[in-house]
């Protein structure tokens, strides 16, 4: 059957019954399904455990510490060089050894902090936000859709941050089995999901 006589096909949605052209229906765990019933259905479809979506290949754990690293790079090499310029003002501080400036150092040194935290949680969550993937994940074909296919929102792109930012890597003495926790989910579950998709029902597909 050619493309052409596909897309003058008209089949009915198995959900709401109304019939549409077949290049306006999908498939979905073997239902043709339109675009308003495709969200609930699939919702339904996933929380059954009945099928995944179809076309999703899921990225595992290396391609997604491979991002991870881009990502790095990406807001590294200003972080080094923003922490290079106040190097100076740092030391100036500390010109007296017998009376250091210590409340000027820690205002310094808390500046950086929190300018290094804010510019991390303004690029991945406005990346995740608008073009559902970061640098390093579009460098590496990859992007972060909900379980049922739609778009992020605003409390699952900060929620998502966070567990990863503050949570998994974050905390002090149990990050590292966190991390390693999360690693183990991301290559041994069959839909890829570390620690922060768990909570926050998000996948990382290959587009």
């Amino acid at each position: 059957m050619s493309q052409e006589t596909m897309a003058q096909t008209v089949l009915p949605c198995s959900q709401c019954g109304r019939q549409f052209a077949h290049s306006d229906l999908v498939q979905i765990a073997g239902n043709w399904v339109c675009g308003d019933c495709k969200p609930a259905f699939l919702s339904r479809v996933m929380a059954s455990g009945t099928a995944s979506p179809i076309g999703w290949q899921y990225g595992g754990f290396w391609i997604r510490f491979g991002a991870r690293i881009i990502d790095g790079l990406v807001l590294g090499v200003p972080f080094i060089i923003l922490f290079l310029l106040f190097m100076p003002a740092l030391f100036k501080t500390q010109t007296d050894p017998a009376n250091p400036n210590l409340g000027a150092f820690a205002a310094i040194g808390f500046g950086l902090i929190v300018t290094t935290f804010g510019v991390s949680a303004c690029y991945e969550i406005g990346m995740l936000k608008y073009r559902s993937a970061t640098l390093g994940k579009m460098a590496c074909g990859l992007k972060v859709v909900r379980a049922d296919g739609s778009e992020l929102g605003w409390g699952v792109c900060v929620g998502r941050y966070a567990m990863w930012n503050i949570v998994t890597s974050g905390l002090p003495y149990i990050n590292f089995i966190l991390m390693l926790i999360s690693s183990i989910m991301a290559g041994t579950d069959s839909e890829k999901r570390a620690l922060h998709d768990r909570v926050c029902n998000t996948r990382v597909i290959y587009k």
